[in-house]
């Protein structure tokens, strides 16, 4: 895998004008059920810390979405498993309809605008993702608008690693077996957080002795943090991503971002992301991540299998990542992932540069050249010295993820 060149980016979402930035909203404990105002996202699933843009035309939603930012309120974001790519608060889908998580999102910067296709106002709006939640009752209002009793999800971090933990006595075995218990599954459905605490308390309290864990000492090393960031440095793919990250030079140190920080950076469907959302370890959730990476080698049409490009071909054209949300005016949001180059398509129409993504290009349709199907867009350069020249942004819901040996990662 090639490491990419330092490209020149544009600053984030900044094809969405001048938006006025919002005071961050109230963070909620975990494990309570709080009630909040529930917005419905068509197939897509929202991380923790990423960013969301949207334009919404629905006088309720915007109205909703105001009080929510003059309340410094979070609102409860879940994916609507039964519709296209618009994100326009006009479906009202029942709670069978809706994925069982979800994440609490805040309104970091927001723009009020009459809209250029529907008639009255729209709401420009920069979401950003804050904490999971499993969606217990939806409840509907008056106005049609839908109300979420939710359960904020904890994040349940592993204990610091000591020489302590390398070598222990045989009467704390049972908490070393509990840790790696806890590492291994992804709900940590049977431990709760007073028996995780109760875990860490006894294993910080031993001291070394004759007495040797039951638990090599590679099991704790692989649960490690300090060791899953070196193998994420260590893989090209990741060398890429963060070359290309001006905002990010370097991996987050905190666990839990770092989890979420490679999630939103995966091309990968639906049901894969609820599943990484799913997951309350963070540790658990990079170390699913990575297997997904090291998986996967290509992109193939999802409609006729057709290859389109592979994953050296991926590089970052945002500071949010080779994989981003992007909306156009018309409300439609599409997941992009961008290459440096791509096969077996064909190009539809002639070049544009209204309501580009990325200020400085030029966009053109491009479909496969097998099924005719929609794939993405190819970008290029307006301006003298913008790099790269030329570039394509392929839509994820037209990408399938294969291995090298053309299984499906997915």
């Amino acid at each position: 895998m090639k490491i990419s060149p330092s490209w020149k980016q544009p600053a984030a979402q900044k094809y969405l004008g001048e938006m006025e930035e919002e005071a961050p909203a109230n963070m909620e404990d975990e494990e309570t059920t709080p009630t909040m105002p529930l917005l419905c996202i068509p197939n897509r699933v929202l991380f923790p810390e990423e960013t969301l843009p949207m334009h919404i035309n629905d006088p309720h939603v915007i109205q909703m979405l105001r009080d929510a930012s003059t309340r410094k309120k979070t609102v409860a974001v879940c994916t609507d498993l039964h519709l296209g790519d618009r994100l326009g608060g006009m479906r009202r889908p029942t709670q069978d309809e809706l994925a069982a998580l979800g994440t609490t999102a805040e309104i970091v910067a927001f723009r009020e605008e009459e809209s250029e296709y529907y008639y009255g106002p729209c709401f420009v709006v920069r979401l950003l993702g804050k904490q999971r939640f499993r969606l217990l009752k939806v409840d509907r209002r008056v106005n049609g608008l839908l109300e979420g009793h939710v359960k904020i999800l904890p994040e349940i971090e592993l204990p610091p690693h000591s020489s302590d933990v390398y070598a222990c006595p045989a009467h704390i075995r049972d908490s070393c077996h509990a840790k790696q218990l806890i590492a291994r599954t992804p709900g940590c459905s049977l431990h709760t957080r007073a028996q995780l605490e109760l875990c860490i308390n006894r294993l910080q309290s031993v001291r070394l002795s004759g007495s040797v864990c039951s638990v090599p000492t590679w099991v704790f090393r692989f649960y490690d943090t300090d060791h899953l960031r070196e193998v994420l440095m260590k893989e090209q793919e990741l060398k890429t991503f963060v070359k290309s990250d001006k905002a990010s030079t370097r991996l987050p140190e905190n666990i839990i971002s770092l989890s979420y920080w490679l999630a939103r950076r995966l091309p990968i469907n639906e049901p894969s992301k609820l599943l990484l959302l799913s997951i309350n370890c963070p540790t658990q959730r990079v170390i699913k991540g990575l297997q997904i990476l090291k998986e996967f080698t290509k992109l193939h049409c999802s409609n006729c299998d057709t290859d389109l490009g592979l994953k050296e071909d991926i590089f970052s054209m945002s500071v949010d990542g080779p994989l981003a949300a992007y909306v156009n005016p018309g409300g439609y949001v599409h997941d992009t992932l961008t290459l440096t180059k791509a096969v077996h398509l064909n190009v539809q129409g002639g070049p544009s540069s209204d309501h580009s993504w990325f200020p400085g290009y030029q966009w053109t349709i491009v479909n496969c050249e097998t099924c005719k199907a929609h794939k993405g867009w190819c970008f290029e350069a307006t301006r003298k010295k913008l790099k790269p020249v030329k570039f394509f942004g392929l839509t994820r819901s037209g990408l399938v993820m294969r291995s090298k040996d053309n299984f499906d990662v997915q």
